[in-house]
């Protein structure tokens, strides 16, 4: 095209018309060039701007699966979390079992239910943390309506609310059993103290006179009011802990969802995941 109004500016400039009608047919060539050369930019105008258009949406689609894919790494991160979380419940809940088997006998040594007692709430308060950071950048400002997905953007609300309800149940189950544990005054009656001399807080921290003056009985038997105490404790040590695991599969299950929603806008991503 650009060659073309060039030829016609060449012929205007070259062509010599006879006098009669040189004026008119000069000023109609001239605006043949100029119509010519304001469409000539209207169109390299447009070429530009749809250009420009390109690559905004290439960048936009190019962020949008960068979003996709924090998000998933994310989820995987959570699920590497909560498996390890439900392998900790189900230590806890063997060692619950334990200390029923325990109490169940004639006479219960004060060490070894001391023992199982303490490894039945060990770290029972820890809780689920779900990795939000590419959720929380996508709501901070415009980033949301980068995600076309509406369904994605639906299922993320709908993880996060879910998770936020096991969580608190989670935190109460873990507090009471705490709390229970932490209302034993005498914890020479209860095995604590034969439990916990032999670990390494108590090994380091206590100076050795000291730590040889405790009236240590690790052969001691637990009393009978004791005994029925402690057996109520790990019954609802039991229940605890098995109601962790279940809410810990169901916040696996929600983590699995929204993984396979994820996957299919993240293929480069799916090497990284996989079934326990």
């Amino acid at each position: 095209m650009l060659k073309f109004f060039r030829q016609i500016r060449q012929r205007l400039l070259t062509e010599n018309p006879p006098a009669g009608s040189r004026r008119a047919d000069r000023f109609g060539k001239y605006l043949l060039y100029a119509i010519g050369e304001i469409i000539l930019v209207v169109i390299g105008i447009l070429i530009a701007l749809q250009i420009n258009n390109w690559n905004e949406q290439q960048k936009q689609n190019k962020l949008e699966k960068e979003y996709y894919c924090r998000l998933l790494e994310d989820v995987i991160q959570d699920r590497e979390q909560v498996t390890n979380l439900i392998a900790q419940s189900e230590a806890r809940l063997k060692a619950s079992n334990q200390a029923v088997r325990l109490l169940q006998k004639e006479k219960t040594r004060k060490e070894e239910i001391g023992t199982q007692i303490s490894l039945s709430i060990r770290a029972i308060y820890s809780d689920f943390k779900p990795n939000n950071s590419a959720f929380e950048d996508l709501k901070s400002g415009a980033n949301l309506n980068i995600i076309r997905d509406k369904n994605v953007i639906r299922a993320l609300n709908n993880y996060f609310n879910k998770v936020d309800g096991f969580i608190s149940i989670i935190k109460v189950n873990g507090e009471n059993a705490v709390a229970i544990n932490f209302s034993h005054r005498d914890n020479f009656a209860n095995g604590w103290v034969e439990a916990y001399m032999g670990r390494d807080r108590f090994l380091k921290g206590m100076e050795q006179d000291v730590y040889a003056a405790m009236p240590l009985d690790k052969e001691g038997i637990i009393a009978e009011d004791m005994k029925k105490r402690l057996y109520n404790d790990a019954l609802y040590y039991i229940s605890s802990n098995a109601r962790q695991i279940e809410l810990y599969n169901f916040i696996k299950n929600e983590i699995d969802v929204l993984t396979r929603l994820l996957q299919t806008k993240c293929p480069v991503m799916n090497n990284k995941t996989g079934d326990d």
